[in-house]
């Protein structure tokens, strides 16, 4: 276990990786941390500043500047880019002269050398030199690497009582197996689950979730160095969810649980970032690119990872919204956007036009297979009606879609089905002698043509609504035509999917104008989306993390700004 944390922390970077970790190894060991990362403020080459009893009964204070990776002459001394040796020598002649508070003047001062790594033997002779020399009465020195910050960690984050031998298994396990993601985030799913079931109160659950995020990054650092994200996206995924299942009760935004959730969402949006930006966008705008990328010569396959694909891209677009959203709720841009604003602005346009690439590129994308596929879809198109700037590119989606869903139903093709797994799928593409009885029961049921029917009705395509109509009227009368919506069990099961939940509105009307008045209704009605405590504690995302995660279709409610416009 201890090589495991020491080369996951030779692999951090030094800003918002390395230096987002040791603030939680300090608080876990007891001390005060009175200074944390914060980008834009100089602090005269202190990254993190802690006061407390770290290897004696003597309170001292522990002053720290944080490298990444092994020390060597660039990073101690050279042109790299915030050299060790300045930070150290604006410590000694600045911070500890006037920035120190008072209340921690008299006390004895350690200055901590923080890297991931190990000092390269090239320089280990000027190090210690350094530190023999500049060591006096009330100052020393202290080399916090990555030996010794896998060992506190291992003593202090990783408790045996909270992460015991069986829970340091399955962490190997995950490592071990990130060539084959399924099984590798399974074993990382039954080590959140038994890191969470020791939380029983709030100063608990803000340990386990630290501690699930250490293992977290752990994971992340090993995936990145193989080039194999996916296990970590999927671990982020459930890692989040399940974190806020146990924090929801004692998140006020300001608490230790609070600070626990907020640096695991970090974690995942900062996996999340990584994985968007490294594996889809720089290759959504050549044609097939991303198709290619599955390697496989059955369109099954391609299908089906084409939609996880955008279902993934949607969701990143929808927490990036969110921010945006709350940061002009805060700071309304009346003399233009701040750069924060402009940023994510510019980040959310990278999403949206992104998906319209990827399905412009990607024309599988225009033919769901599987009903159950309405949920990726439904993620991107509620975030495309943000954009205006793409309503011609949505409406003409929509229209492929639902021309392409007639026709492969009246032609015998690979018209989207009840069923979910590959036999199935791949059987019914294979279906030669097709009766009415096997079309009636692979859509016996179906949230797609609704969902198809209310954004039709949304865009203004009165010729696609009516042709959607007909063909629900006319071909679609065995079909239990429905959709789902959070109910008074949700808050319950949303987040960690231990059990079914929610309830369906089925006869759903297929024409456009009656199709929008009855989700009107059924917003208005179901008022359990509005209590759950993602969205009361405006963390609304994680409810479409879960609807991707776990497989539930989007609420409507995420349009009633929208449905409340168009009346």
């Amino acid at each position: 276990m201890k090589l495991i944390l020491k080369q996951y922390l030779a692999s951090l970077k030094e800003r918002k990786e390395l230096d987002a970790v040791l603030p939680d190894l300090l608080s876990s060991m007891g001390m005060n941390v009175f200074i944390s990362p914060t980008r834009g403020v100089k602090e005269y080459g202190v990254d993190i500043a802690a006061a407390g009893q770290a290897n004696d009964h003597e309170e001292k204070v522990y002053l720290f500047s944080v490298k990444s990776g092994n020390l060597s002459r660039e990073t101690w001394n050279g042109s790299a880019d915030q050299a060790l040796r300045p930070s150290l020598d604006e410590i000694q002649d600045s911070f500890i002269p006037s920035r120190l508070p008072p209340e921690h003047r008299n006390k004895k001062i350690v200055i901590c050398l923080c890297f991931g790594g190990d000092v390269n033997s090239g320089i280990r002779q000027e190090v210690s030199g350094y530190e023999q020399r500049n060591t006096r009465d009330n100052i020393s020195f202290e080399e916090w690497n990555g030996d010794k910050l896998s060992e506190l960690i291992q003593q202090h984050l990783l408790k045996e009582e909270l992460l015991p031998s069986s829970s340091q298994a399955l962490l190997r396990k995950s490592l071990a197996l990130l060539e084959e993601p399924e099984s590798s985030s399974k074993h990382f799913s039954l080590l959140i689950d038994d890191i969470l079931s020791k939380a029983t109160d709030a100063d608990s659950a803000a340990s386990s979730i630290t501690r699930v995020n250490v293992c977290l990054w752990v994971l992340f650092s090993w995936c990145r160095d193989g080039e194999n994200l996916e296990a970590a996206y999927l671990s982020s995924e459930r890692a989040l969810l399940l974190a806020w299942d146990t924090v929801k009760d004692y998140y006020t935004g300001r608490n230790k649980p609070s600070k626990s959730f907020d640096s695991i969402l970090d974690t995942y949006q900062q996996i999340t970032d990584y994985y968007v930006k490294k594996c889809l966008i720089p290759y959504v705008d050549h044609k097939y690119a991303l198709s290619h990328a599955v390697h496989s010569p059955c369109s099954i396959d391609i299908n089906i990872k084409l939609f996880d694909v955008l279902g993934r891209l949607s969701v990143k677009g929808h927490w990036i919204l969110d921010s945006l959203s709350k940061s002009y709720a805060k700071n309304p841009p009346t003399d233009g956007e701040r750069e924060d604003q402009e940023k994510l602005s510019f980040s959310l346009r990278k999403i949206t036009h992104s998906i319209n690439l990827l399905a412009l590129n990607n024309p599988l994308l225009l033919m769901p297979y599987k009903d159950s596929q309405a949920i990726d879809l439904g993620l991107a198109l509620t975030l495309l009606s943000n954009d205006s700037e793409l309503d011609e590119f949505v409406q003409s989606w929509l229209s492929e879609i639902v021309n392409r869903c007639i026709f492969s139903f009246e032609s015998n093709g690979m018209y989207p089905i009840v069923h979910n797994s590959y036999e199935k799928l791949l059987e019914h593409r294979n279906k030669v002698n097709v009766d009415k009885s096997y079309k009636n029961k692979v859509t016996e049921a179906s949230v797609l043509y609704p969902l198809l029917a209310v954004f039709s009705s949304l865009y203004k395509l009165d010729s696609v609504s009516q042709d959607l109509g007909k063909f629900a009227t006319d071909k679609l009368a065995h079909s239990t035509l429905q959709y789902w919506y959070p109910n008074q069990h949700s808050e319950q099961f949303m987040y960690s999917n231990s059990d079914i939940h929610g309830s369906t509105s089925t006869n759903f009307p297929m024409d456009g104008s009656l199709a929008l008045e009855h989700i009107k209704q059924e917003c208005s009605n179901a008022d359990s989306f509005k209590r759950l405590s993602a969205v009361t504690s405006g963390k609304a995302p994680l409810v479409l993390t879960a609807c991707r995660c776990y497989r539930y279709p989007v609420p409507f409610h995420y349009l009633e700004d929208w449905l409340t416009a168009s009346e």
